[in-house]
């Protein structure tokens, strides 16, 4: 099965984090490789780019570029200060987004759009899966991830619904989960949504990941560098948002990160690519002071 990708706010995000051409730039997130491919056609042949993805299916994809300028690692946000020396990226970008290749595989478990065992991990090696916390959590538990993870505000009701459905058959697969909320054709979203979205970050412990890889970022970054973040939903942006703006100064006193662009979609890729409407891409200069 063949799978496609079509990166989010590329243009805007190429013209914002190489600003030279002969630099040393890391993708976070290489997914199917949309950025990292159109990065490396961006850079010189002195120009190098290493990327990461935790999820352990994608070193095929990355083994596939044959490019003496590119690197691939198996490896969290939060490990990179641990791979890569102090001060050695010119620019780092995390894309946030799922891919297509988590979505569109029915055993992964991610989408409600097809029926697959309910994992949901990244990495399916370790951790607990959906399946089992769902079927183990308390009531309270579930309110509060559907709640503070997918901002899902009829939350609690949506508990008791799963604790209910689980109570006559163990809640097993994808469908088992969706089937629980009623959709309806003039709903602009299936309810199960945010339900979904909010089980996956915790599975993946993925806003934990994300702060700490913020700060891995920033202690690989050179002096002048750029820290690229695209995200999709509200409360990741918020994260990337203070991050930004106040919270860098708890974990370094020797730097200062400015914000020098926030961008959305214009109205010509939200019409060629609508899974960019809720994306948000923010630029940080990285300045080393004395």
């Amino acid at each position: 099965m063949s799978y496609s990708h079509e990166p989010v706010l590329l243009e805007e995000t190429l013209a914002n984090l190489i600003r030279d051409k002969d630099g040393t730039y890391l993708d976070c997130t290489f997914g199917l490789g949309g950025h990292t491919k159109q990065i490396l056609k961006n850079l010189s042949e002195k120009g190098s780019l290493f990327s990461i993805d935790k999820d352990l299916e994608v070193k095929h994809y990355a083994d596939l570029i044959s490019d003496k300028r590119f690197t691939f690692k198996t490896s969290t946000f939060s490990s990179i200060s641990t791979l890569f020396p102090k001060k050695s990226m010119d620019g780092i970008l995390f894309d946030l987004g799922v891919s297509s290749l988590q979505l569109d595989k029915p055993e992964r478990g991610f989408s409600f759009m097809r029926e697959g065992t309910l994992d949901m991990r990244f990495n399916n090696s370790s951790g607990v899966s959906a399946k089992d916390w769902i079927n183990s959590a308390s009531e309270k538990e579930i309110a509060d991830v559907i709640y503070f993870l997918g901002e899902e505000r009829r939350s609690r009701q949506f508990a008791k619904k799963i604790i209910l459905a689980r109570k006559t058959s163990k809640i097993s697969t994808t469908k088992d989960l969706a089937s629980i909320f009623q959709y309806k054709g003039f709903q602009k979203k299936h309810p199960a949504t945010n339900v979904f979205r909010g089980i996956r970050i915790l599975v993946n412990d993925e806003f934990e990941e994300l702060k700490n890889g913020l700060v891995s970022a920033i202690k690989i970054i050179k002096n002048n560098g750029i820290l690229a973040v695209i995200s999709f939903h509200s409360a990741e942006d918020r994260i990337v948002k203070k991050f930004f703006k106040e919270e860098y100064q708890t974990f370094f006193k020797d730097i200062k990160l400015r914000m020098i662009a926030k961008i959305k979609p214009e109205k010509k890729e939200l019409q060629k690519n609508p899974r960019s409407r809720s994306a948000i891409l923010r630029i940080g200069e990285v300045e080393y002071v004395s």
